[in-house]
């Protein structure tokens, strides 16, 4: 029996760390991206040497029509370099790729205009890059990390070498040509860096409590890349429900509106928002201790007072006042410092009688605390009052006061009936 006990006090110790220790935040240090969209872009064309094609919404590459050379060129600044950055790759968007094709990207080393540029003045291509084999109308990135130290800016320019002549072209989105609602196709230089990526819970707050029937919204800030996030409700360490279970995710905007049913039973002051990284779950916040369903607010005691004197075996009112939203009240009486009686979750009216014991104990120093029943830590005490013996004298109250009185109003009424006779 002894060892079951010191069981049962390790498993209460144990859970009690876990609910402490719960980490209200977790973030990570894993690779981040900032892009810079091109500064300059065009293309030049054999067939109209002397034609500029700058402000397109596209870009040509490969051999137009009865095999005229088109190549495209882009232009990129460091404004937005990270000093930590460990990959620098250029992001192209090729469309309208109808087979494969060998392209080659050179580094561009002098100056060029993105509006007076043509085929005759062109700038002279320098090292090469790289090449890349396109097989289909997507976005490729060229990696040009090795070719950015000691620049503050870096130009390409992408077409098809002779060698490989095929005899097809390919469109390049520029920065004139890509939709607000998909930036992923205009053409940028794309940074990698180390950065740190966290969640923190706003709101709720510690003080927050949230009742049936309402709609509360959650609130939170991020650092880093993440674009989705999933919200769950905890009570104490223990799951309870995953708020944005319709999709699985919400959009990582900051805020989330929830609607506290009332078929969900919450009830308790230790629930806890917990977001997280929807495609990293190692990145997560917790919301502090909060209360849903939790009526608060303040109560004063307005009888029994110092002057009451209430008689043993009767009934007496014990009245109270409350301000907030108290829905329960639980109303403990005292002799001296000893709990005598207790009447739990009385609803909040303002008023109990209570059915004093013909037998209780007789004393000057009753006294009654009225606590609300889901804050124990909000109460009232009244005055001390006495319960006195009808043995003892005192005032005449309760039922027996009531009795006496209906006892002279008849013997008045007979004694007037008989000095009119």
């Amino acid at each position: 029996m002894k060892d079951k006990k010191i069981i049962s006090l390790i498993s209460l110790i144990f859970f009690s760390t876990v609910l402490i220790n719960i980490t209200p935040t977790r973030a990570i240090i894993k690779d981040q991206t900032i892009s810079t969209i091109a500064e300059k872009d065009t293309y030049v064309n054999t067939d109209e040497a002397l034609s500029n094609f700058g402000g397109q919404d596209y870009a040509l590459g490969g051999f137009y029509f009865g095999g005229d050379i088109v190549e495209a060129y882009f232009f990129f600044n460091f404004s937005d370099k990270p000093s930590t950055y460990t990959k620098a790759e250029i992001s192209l968007d090729f469309w309208s790729v109808s087979q494969t094709m060998n392209v080659s990207i050179y580094l561009i080393e002098e100056e060029w205009d993105e509006y007076s540029m043509t085929w005759i003045n062109k700038p002279s291509k320098g090292a090469e890059i790289t090449s890349i084999i396109i097989t289909q109308s997507d976005i490729y990135t060229i990696n040009v990390t090795n070719f950015i130290a000691g620049r503050n800016n870096l130009s390409i320019c992408v077409y098809i070498k002779v060698e490989n002549y095929v005899n097809d072209y390919f469109y390049i989105t520029t920065r004139e040509g890509f939709y607000s609602w998909a930036p992923e196709d205009a053409p940028q230089l794309i940074w990698t860096y180390p950065g740190n990526v966290e969640i923190t819970v706003t709101n709720p707050t510690s003080s927050s409590n949230w009742l049936e029937l309402n709609i509360y919204t959650i609130q939170w800030t991020s650092t880093g890349d993440i674009d989705n996030v999933k919200i769950e409700l905890y009570k104490g360490a223990l799951f309870v429900e995953e708020i944005t279970s319709v999709l699985g995710y919400t959009i990582n905007d900051g805020t989330y509106d929830f609607y506290v049913s009332i078929a969900e039973n919450y009830d308790g002051t230790d629930y806890r928002i917990k977001i997280s990284d929807f495609d990293d779950p190692n990145v997560y916040g917790y919301s502090g201790y909060f209360s849903i369903n939790v009526r608060s607010g303040t109560m004063t005691i307005t009888s029994p007072t110092s002057s009451s004197s209430w008689q043993a075996g009767t009934i007496k009112s014990i009245t109270w006042t409350s301000t907030g939203n108290l829905l329960n009240v639980d109303i403990e009486i005292y002799k001296g410092a000893v709990l005598m009686y207790y009447i739990y979750d009385v609803s909040n009216l303002g008023i109990k009688l209570w059915d004093i014991d013909a037998a209780i104990e007789i004393g000057t120093d009753w006294r009654i605390k009225i606590s609300n029943s889901d804050n124990s830590a909000q109460y009232d005490w009244s005055d001390y009052f006495e319960i006195y013996n009808a043995r003892d004298g005192g005032a005449i109250s309760g039922y027996d006061f009531y009795i006496i009185l209906m006892i002279s109003i008849i013997s008045l009424t007979i004694i007037t009936r008989k000095i009119k006779k």
